[in-house]
């Protein structure tokens, strides 16, 4: 019997990066060998090398990075060159002109103005799919064409917050320029599985419905945070300009509806998630919470150790959603009460900015012999046991893996109140507001004052809690059901080809 095929796809995270997303990637294809996937992954650039060692049940590996190039076609599905030199030479001005604008026209169109529906923006998308299928990329996008019809649209009122009249031309520079680089995904060949699953509401998850449409392939989308809700906080944090802003904005909005519209089922790793996904419209009948779960064999309690000082210990890697200038802020209110007391900040700074960040806050606040960057560690069932307490500071969360593994290694667990942390945590640790670092000092000082015997409550409660619902096991078998649910299902529509009928009257 031919095995099942998945293409999977995923956004700065598996198989270039460790995180949360990427555990979640690798657990599922490892321990699914009855599936065959392949994977297409959106990286930052071509040079990152793989973090994970890909199992044999991985037939695919499509790397599809955003920055790095010149032009895409150094890093191209064309190959030989002979065929991208081909494809250069096919796209002439009045290709670009008569086939090209228009679609280019009615997308840029429906971003800004909302002008179009959703169902409509999916056929639109394919259309320019199919473009590029046989015309090169880099040669249309840097066309004088394209430019004229961006300059003309983006100078327009299309935002109430936006006063045309005073965007720069390097504002609109920059925003073509990463409109360009978002898009390089929807150029590439999207491999033909039994599924697609995507693992991010991003670009990344266009193939699929380019895949949907053109194929009726089975949509799966899997939703670890909300993904227009991080990006919001992100562009705020990152993109200074206001026009360059709400282009994104609007940009990625969109991406996210037609995925959302397109998906067969949508599964959040939270029951939290999928409260934003039905404000965006998401009908109850394609949502379906799948928590992540951990191996119990791996995570779960060991004998405690004697300590020469009392240690409170963070799990995840380095960056600003994560939350660890509040704990280092933290830090020093706790050890005004507790002198000797440590912070332990287990994983690599993702973002170095915000790293040096950290570290500066450390110095003005002479936390030096209180805060150990003890960076990646191989045994993290024994950090999560040995510490006193584990806190976690994040400002946006799904449903955290580092979370699920501290519960199943017996933690005594303090952590911000964001995302599916609530569903997970229960009653079983302490919550509190994120950017709250005195409610987090004091929540710590809490658990820390507490008899050793006491506190050791929280976390077999946490363990108890964890074993009955967030198990590894429990996480595949959600997941093989879902594959097996949505290809066996019946599709009724067969999708008419009438893409560039629906893209030309748009």
């Amino acid at each position: 019997m031919k095995k099942l095929s998945v293409l999977l796809t995923t956004e700065g995270t598996y198989p270039y990066h460790k995180g949360g997303v990427s555990t979640w990637c690798d657990v599922l294809i490892s321990q699914l060998p009855e599936i065959d996937f392949h994977v297409l992954a959106i990286a930052a650039n071509p040079y990152l090398e793989l973090r994970y060692k890909l199992p044999d049940n991985i037939k695919q590996l499509v790397k599809v990075p955003l920055w790095g190039t010149e032009d895409p076609v150094e890093y191209s599905w064309r190959f030989p060159f002979s065929q991208a030199f081909k494809s250069k030479i096919a796209t002439t001005n009045r290709v670009i002109s008569s086939q090209f604008i228009p679609l280019f026209e009615s997308f840029l169109t429906a971003i800004l103005f909302g002008q179009a529906d959703i169902e409509k923006l999916g056929y639109l998308i394919l259309a320019i799919y199919k473009y590029f299928q046989r015309y090169d990329y880099h040669k249309t996008m840097e066309s004088k064409q394209v430019w004229s019809t961006f300059q003309k649209l983006t100078s327009t009122h299309w935002h109430p917050l936006v006063n045309p009249a005073t965007v720069t031309l390097l504002e609109q520079t920059e925003a073509m320029r990463l409109l360009y680089r978002f898009l390089i995904p929807i150029h590439i060949p999207v491999p033909q599985t039994d599924l697609t699953h995507a693992s991010s509401a991003g670009f990344c998850s266009l193939p699929c419905v380019i895949a949907k449409l053109e194929r009726g392939t089975p949509y799966l989308l899997t939703e670890h945070g909300i993904n227009i809700r991080e990006q919001y906080l992100n562009l705020n944090r990152s993109i200074p300009s206001l026009f360059v802003r709400q282009f994104l904005y609007r940009l990625m909005g969109a991406v996210v509806k037609v995925n959302y519209h397109y998906a067969d089922q949508v599964s959040p790793v939270c029951e939290y998630n999928a409260r934003w996904e039905r404000w965006w419209g998401i009908p109850d009948h394609k949502i379906k919470v799948i928590y992540n779960g951990a191996d119990p064999n791996i995570y779960h309690p060991t004998p405690p150790v004697t300590k020469e000082r009392p240690q409170v210990m963070n799990m995840g890697l380095i960056f600003p959603l994560k939350g660890q200038l509040d704990l280092i802020a933290a830090a020093a209110i706790v050890r005004e009460r507790i002198p000797n007391v440590e912070f332990r900040f287990y994983g690599r700074p993702s973002d170095e900015k915000y790293f040096a960040q950290c570290q500066e806050l450390v110095r003005t606040h002479k936390l030096e012999d209180n805060i150990n960057f003890a960076g990646f560690t191989s045994e993290p069932w024994r950090a999560y046991s040995e510490a006193d307490v584990v806190a976690m500071s994040s400002i946006s969360e799904g449903f955290p893996y580092a979370l699920i593994e501290a519960m199943l290694s017996g933690a005594t667990i303090v952590s911000t109140d964001v995302g599916g942390v609530n569903e997970a945590l229960g009653d079983t640790g302490l919550m509190v507001q994120a950017h709250r670092p005195q409610a987090l000092a004091a929540a710590i000082l809490q658990l820390l004052e507490l008899p050793e015997e006491e506190r050791r409550k929280f976390g077999q409660r946490a363990y108890e809690r964890a074993i009955n619902l967030f198990t590894q096991q429990k996480f595949l078998d959600a997941h093989l059901d879902t594959y097996y649910h949505l290809t066996q299902r019946v599709i009724k529509d067969t999708m008419p080809k009438k893409e560039l009928a629906i893209a030309s009257s748009m």
